[in-house]
This record gives C-alpha cells, sequence and structure tokens, in this order.
C-alpha cells in the first residue's frame, strides 16, 4: 500500500509524519482517477497518511453522494476506487475501526455503504451505457473480501456494526443487479459461521420472491447460504 513514502539511502523507505492533510476534493480528484491497479500502490503518499476520523468522514461522504460524485465515472474508475478504499492498496476499513473513531462515526460509515449500493451502484449497472463493465463487477464482488470489512461482524469489540453490516448486505441482496447481488450473497455467506440464522433467514426471503434473485445467481445463493463462499 502506498504508507511508505520515498525510498531512502539504505533502500529503506521514509514515513512523511507532517504532510499536510488532503481536502475532501483533492483526496476524492485521486481516488477517483487512478489509471490503473499499479497506480493503486503508487498514490500520494498523504492518501494513506490521513487521520482515521478523517478517513471516516471523508469516506462517509463519498460513500452517500456517490449518486452525484460518481455519475461520470467510466467502469474502470470505479473499480480502481473500489479496490482502493475497500483495502488493495489502504487500510480505511481498519482505520474506520480504529480507536480514533467513535462508535456513532462507524455506524454512520458502514451504513452509508447502503446509500453506495442502492442509490448508486445498482441504477450504474442496470442502465450502464458501458459494453464492458468488468472491473467494476469485479471490484464490488470483492468489496467484502478486502481489508476484512465483514470481520467486524465476527470479532469481539465490534458488535455495534453487526447489525449495521447485515441492513448493507440485506439492502444490496434486494438490488435489481446481478453485480450488487452477487456482492451480497458473497458478503452474506462469509457471515455465516458467525450468524447462520440471520444469514439464512435474508437468502431465503430473497429466494423465495419469484424472480428476485437473477437465475445465474440461484445455485451460488443456495452455496451461500451454507456459508460455501470463496
Amino acid at each position: 500500500m502506498c504508507r511508505s513514502g520515498h525510498s531512502g539511502l539504505n533502500g529503506g523507505y521514509v514515513l512523511k509524519m507532517n504532510s499536510p492533510e488532503l481536502s475532501f476534493e483533492e483526496w476524492f480528484t485521486t481516488l477517483s482517477n487512478f489509471k490503473s491497479r499499479d497506480e493503486l500502490w503508487d498514490c500520494d503518499i498523504r492518501m494513506n497518511t490521513l487521520p482515521p476520523d478523517v478517513i471516516a468522514t471523508y469516506l462517509e461522504r463519498l460513500l452517500r453522494q456517490s449518486p452525484a460524485l460518481c455519475a461520470d465515472m467510466d467502469p474502470e474508475q470505479i473499480g480502481f476506487m473500489i479496490w482502493f478504499f475497500q483495502g488493495r492498496a489502504s487500510e480505511y476499513w481498519s482505520d474506520v475501526r480504529g480507536k480514533g473513531v467513535s462508535d456513532e462515526q462507524q455506524i454512520s460509515t458502514v451504513t452509508a455503504l447502503k446509500v453506495f449500493y442502492t442509490e448508486f451502484l445498482d441504477p450504474y449497472f442496470v442502465n450502464s451505457r458501458h459494453s464492458d463493465i468488468g472491473e467494476a463487477g469485479d471490484a464490488v464482488y470483492m468489496m467484502w473480501d478486502m481489508d476484512c470489512l465483514e470481520g467486524a461482524a465476527m470479532f469481539p469489540g465490534w458488535e455495534h456494526l453487526v447489525q449495521p453490516i447485515l441492513d448493507v448486505l440485506n439492502a444490496a441482496l434486494w438490488c435489481k443487479s446481478y453485480e450488487c447481488q452477487r456482492s451480497a450473497l458473497h458478503g452474506l455467506g462469509h457471515l455465516h459461521s458467525y450468524h447462520p440464522d440471520r444469514v439464512e433467514r435474508e437468502i431465503d426471503l430473497a429466494l423465495k420472491r419469484s424472480g428476485h434473485i437473477k437465475l445465474s445467481l440461484f445455485e451460488y445463493a443456495k452455496e451461500a447460504r451454507r456459508g460455501r463462499v470463496q
């Protein structure tokens, strides 16, 4: 990840401890303009040296305002953006869950993912004008594997995030797009070992609604219901 700064004389790295903070606008400009996965690892060091409370508020603002902020982004830009903020080259969600962020802000930031799914990603995929949405689709599918976001619903000390995370995944499961449904099933499948009754109930309700779960996801939903996802 791009936490390391510039190479030192001995081949090591020197962390810029006092680099000035990025404004939200500067942060979002960087986040929304990655041109390749390699760039995620070679970004402005300030992207990964922001204080945890700033990361939480910036991330929440991005997620809640995503319908406006991200409307003109192409699928590659969206994919690279998600790869970064979900943890491929950052520790944002670990920072959000850190001691420098209040429980209330943690809950609010996690809950903002519901807006990201239902008001931005789902309409974006359903109404896509792009012939290839692969990078965005792959990143959305893997959202719950990166930076152990779903781990907040597994481990002691983060009990206050269990219901918000399940609420987000339930909202994503009831989206219309294949991409959001698959992402939700992936996340729910990972949580099955810890919250089997809740996971099975949510997936059962979606499966029982005729025509809701995409036919191509029906078998995957059954596997997720048993916690058999990769």
